[in-house]
């Protein structure tokens, strides 16, 4: 299994996304090798956002491999379940993972570059049949002041949240249990990132689900980064590497692409993913 995810990158690094660096220029000024450093992110599942079984990796994995490509280097992913993901990464395993939301604690643990790579807009999903008339749902607050009782998954960044305002929130291990929990009718809504949730339904429950279930306006709005590691010995190099490149005028046609660019300093957000 490591070996085919290994072929898996290293392949898709040989094609468009990596081979093009012949005239990148290192710091130094000389010419970049034709066999670049290879960079190594760990990541989990989170599509279409990150996925080892989806074109170019993913919406964010291909945004990643496309800066660094830029920059002289060749990606290689390791697919982990999130918690160990964050947790090597912390312990200098690997360089780097993605994507995360800035917090108070991951700044102490980790170097966060000022510029995102993805803007998330977390929405409530609830079942129209349940709610013809839809839900007015405007912060997590709202859940508990029209009674509502959430199914969610367990290190998301609602979950503390749950907890600070009292709501009696069932956690379950992962997001199609959350969707078929959901499903069943032993819960009234579920909170997550508007594409993620969109593209997880339809796999979960079908393509019939897109009609069955509604979503609120986002009730949170957050900007998403690389965590870069600060026990690995090239997490500061290449965490400054990245915020050099993304200030540059190339960066920044990227992240104009993307929807995503903010040269500010992160602002702490109250929890996970």
């Amino acid at each position: 299994m490591m070996l085919r995810r290994w072929l898996l990158a290293v392949v898709m690094c040989a094609g468009s996304l990596c081979s093009a660096t012949q005239g990148v220029r290192a710091e130094d000024g000389k010419p970049a090798s034709a066999l670049a450093s290879e960079v190594v992110f760990a990541v989990g599942e989170w599509a279409p956002m990150i996925g080892e079984n989806i074109e170019n990796f993913g919406i964010h994995s291909k945004r990643v491999m496309d800066v660094f490509r830029a920059m002289g280097y060749r990606v290689r992913l390791e697919f982990l379940p999130w918690q160990r993901a964050s947790e090597q990464t912390r312990q200098g395993d690997y360089v780097g993972t993605f994507s995360w939301l800035s917090t108070a604690d991951r700044a102490e643990a980790f170097y966060i570059p000022d510029h995102p790579i993805a803007r998330a807009y977390q929405k409530v999903f609830y079942k129209k049949s349940r709610f013809p008339g839809g839900l007015d749902i405007s912060s997590l607050r709202d859940i508990a002041t029209l009674g509502l009782r959430p199914v969610g998954v367990g290190s998301y960044w609602y979950e503390q949240a749950y907890q600070r305002l009292g709501i009696d929130a069932d956690i379950v291990t992962n997001p199609e249990s959350a969707w078929r929990f959901l499903n069943a009718g032993r819960a009234d809504v579920f909170v997550e990132e508007e594409q993620v949730g969109r593209s997880d339904m339809v796999e979960f429950l079908g393509a019939e689900a897109a009609t069955l279930y509604g979503a609120s306006e986002p009730i949170k709005t957050d900007d998403m980064f690389i965590l870069f590691s600060r026990q690995h010995p090239d997490g500061k190099r290449l965490w400054e590497e990245f915020d050099r490149y993304m200030a540059s005028d190339q960066g920044l046609e990227l992240c104009q692409k993307w929807h995503a660019c903010l040269a500010s300093v992160p602002t702490p957000s109250t929890g996970d993913r």
